[in-house]
């Protein structure tokens, strides 16, 4: 039977419509929500990885030739540790601090030898950093075969980036070793400007 020009739908017809236009908004809403969560996902975690990249690239070329580290210690709820390298043929004293009040990984230098320390302004190497032990000094073996005969220096932190269910964190677990920093013992390295403000 042929409908008229002026026939409509009838209830069920509409609710049947209805039902079906909500479920295929409930599922395009639904793949929007998914996509923009995996999106600002993999935003956070390329932010935390390029965090630990950037600290790692400055670190492995000045660690790699240090002549010697220094203890790491506390001072003020702060974890510092430093090491001495030759930068522009100037015995150079490098400190890195994990600040905790601001969860920043920073650096500073100055020149060694000069009377009081001059240090430089601090630089942020990552942030939104946390760890308890951040740095960690393994004294040289002079007498090891394992090939341990030099300072080495581990950096322990996690690097977290983003709120919620969006945040993403990074672990850094690395060891340095110090090639040219072969005596047992340099715990006053470039300790004295510990404290002193920049």
């Amino acid at each position: 039977m042929r409908r008229r020009d002026d026939d409509g739908y009838t209830l069920a017809e509409l609710i049947v419509a209805t039902t079906l236009m909500g479920v295929v908004t409930a599922v395009t809403t639904t793949a929007i929500v998914q996509i923009y969560r995996s999106y600002n996902a993999t935003d956070t975690e390329i932010e935390a990885q390029t965090q630990v990249t950037t600290a790692f690239r400055v670190l492995d070329q000045e660690i790699r030739y240090a002549r010697s580290i220094s203890d790491a210690g506390q001072l003020d709820g702060d974890h510092y540790v430093e090491y001495l390298v030759n930068l522009d043929d100037v015995d150079t004293c490098v400190e890195l601090r994990l600040r905790t009040s601001t969860k920043e990984l920073q650096r500073r230098q100055w020149a060694k030898n000069t009377g009081s320390p001059a240090p430089t302004a601090w630089t942020t190497l990552a942030s939104s950093i946390m760890s308890d032990l951040p740095f960690t000094v393994i004294p040289a073996d002079s007498n090891a075969i394992d090939g341990f005969r030099y300072q080495r220096l581990r950096v322990h932190f996690t690097a977290t980036v983003g709120t919620g269910p969006a945040a993403s964190s990074r672990v850094t677990d690395i060891t340095f070793t110090a090639l040219n920093a072969t005596a047992d013992d340099n715990s006053g390295t470039c300790t004295e400007a510990r404290g002193v403000s920049s």
